[in-house]
């Protein structure tokens, strides 16, 4: 499978649990929605931030397109695969209590609360990606996205949306295009505030770097390798020249003088 197609379907099936586990939790009336919700989108990033990065997020895409870790025409297909799937997991999610989805209505924009809520929702969990990322500590973005989505859903009118697909599933489970307009607004306004303060907190890092303090350095002392002394080769002999072969002396047997016979007497 194509790697691009492989992030996209990700970045699809990772923003639709988000919605379903929203629009589910909104149904149930549940008290513990908005642990539900953290628990969620922390176990979908776990699962599936592998493959994508586990933005899930238009605003976290964004972001990591400012960083140029993402391509434009790569930044489109995550977007567009991340609203696709907000519309099917609200379906979805209200389907699983028997609702259905609400007819689009327009209303009035959200008031001042509800706006500067998600920017600072928004802003927060950018800023904390961004934080993570930079110190190279990307392995505990799951549980800090997690735990940031739980306490802001606790202190916001919103319940810290912080997501444009978020907040554009939503258009189809009662909010107004409206409010969905300035929610959105509001957000982009937190993602600019958190690359600014990432920025300057970079670059504030960089210039309080402690210089280092003059001290008395030794030099370090020569470093002896020893080698074990290599043996001489041992001398092959010469080789030895074939002696001149002697002409064999023939051995001659001494005669021995023969015995004189005695003269015969006449």
């Amino acid at each position: 499978m194509n790697a691009t197609l492989k992030k996209v379907l990700a970045e699809f099936l990772g923003t639709f649990i988000f919605l379903l586990a929203i629009a589910g939790a909104s149904a149930s009336q549940s008290s513990l929605k908005q642990l539900s919700l953290a628990l969620a989108l922390g176990l979908a990033i776990l699962t599936l931030g592998g493959i994508s990065g586990g933005h899930f997020n238009p605003a976290v895409s964004i972001y990591f397109f400012a960083r140029k870790e993402l391509s434009f025409p790569e930044l489109l297909a995550y977007v567009a695969a991340q609203l696709t799937a907000a519309f099917f997991g609200v379906v979805s999610g209200l389907g699983l209590w028997g609702g259905a989805i609400a007819p689009l209505s327009s209303g009035n924009a959200v008031n001042s609360p509800v706006f500067l809520g998600e920017v600072v929702a928004t802003a927060g969990l950018v800023f904390i990606i961004g934080t993570l990322v930079n110190n190279k500590q990307a392995h505990l973005i799951w549980i800090a996205v997690a735990t940031w989505v739980f306490a802001a859903g606790t202190f916001t009118v919103t319940g810290a949306m912080a997501n444009p697909a978020v907040a554009f599933g939503l258009m189809f489970n009662g909010i107004s295009t409206g409010s969905v307009a300035s929610i959105v607004v509001a957000q982009l306004v937190g993602l600019a505030a958190a690359i600014l303060v990432l920025m300057i907190t970079g670059a504030a890092v960089a210039k309080k770097a402690p210089a280092k303090k003059a001290s008395i350095k030794f030099a370090p002392a020569p470093i002896v390798t020893t080698t074990a002394a290599k043996k001489p080769a041992a001398k092959k002999p010469a080789a030895k020249k074939p002696a001149a072969k002697k002409a064999p002396v023939k051995k001659t047997a001494a005669k021995t003088p023969a015995a004189k016979k005695p003269a015969v007497k006449k």
